[in-house]
């Protein structure tokens, strides 16, 4: 089986097994768009001034837990994360296992969205990499979760940013259609930026 890295921080180097493919597709986030993602995520902390040992990464659709763990290694201060699959929650429960400022939940994200207690963190961040047929057989879901969640960031009192990949150039502006966004192509991926900036 494959395995996948940590690529910087605490957890540099540790392995984590890669998910299995899933009707032909590698299903899980390649080391080029990984570093895109924690790079906009820095590069944002850094125009809020904020660290991130003082923000919360909930990663929702988890998957590996590549992203958390990255995430965990980077030392932010809480990291949520969403998984529905059985197995993979399984795995992700012995992955994180004693890890006190981690928790995680057997969820549908799409439906479970906001079931978490706002802390005193001083930023958030939120990832989203949903399965293919989210975008393809069931884009409402996902439309109806993204303008939830930019609802939400609203309502928080410290900035926050949405980063949702997208695979294999699927189309995004209807989804997007009532949330502002940017876009960034990255080989036959891309990811969409949304911030509510304070």
């Amino acid at each position: 089986m494959k395995s996948l890295r940590v690529g910087s921080g605490k957890w540099r180097g540790k392995e984590i097994s890669a998910p299995d493919e899933i009707s032909g597709h590698q299903n899980f986030t390649n080391s080029l768009i990984k570093k895109a993602i924690f790079s906009l995520i820095d590069s944002r902390l850094s125009s809020w001034d904020v660290r991130a040992q003082d923000c919360l990464f909930c990663d929702y659709f988890s998957g590996s837990g590549q992203i958390a763990a990255e995430a965990y290694s980077l030392d932010f201060a809480r990291i949520l994360i969403y998984e529905l699959d059985q197995d993979r929650f399984g795995k992700l429960l012995r992955l994180f296992k004693g890890l006190q400022n981690v928790k995680l939940f057997r969820k549908d994200a799409t439906k479970h969205v906001l079931k978490w207690d706002v802390d005193s963190e001083k930023a958030y961040v939120f990832y989203l990499d949903p399965p293919y047929t989210y975008w393809s057989e069931t884009p409402d879901r996902m439309k109806q979760m993204i303008e939830n969640l930019y609802e939400h960031c609203k309502t928080l009192s410290a900035p926050s940013i949405i980063l949702c990949q997208i695979p294999e150039h699927q189309k995004a502006d209807k989804i997007w259609a009532e949330v502002p966004y940017k876009e960034r192509e990255y080989g036959s991926h891309s990811l969409i930026e949304t911030v509510f900036e304070m």
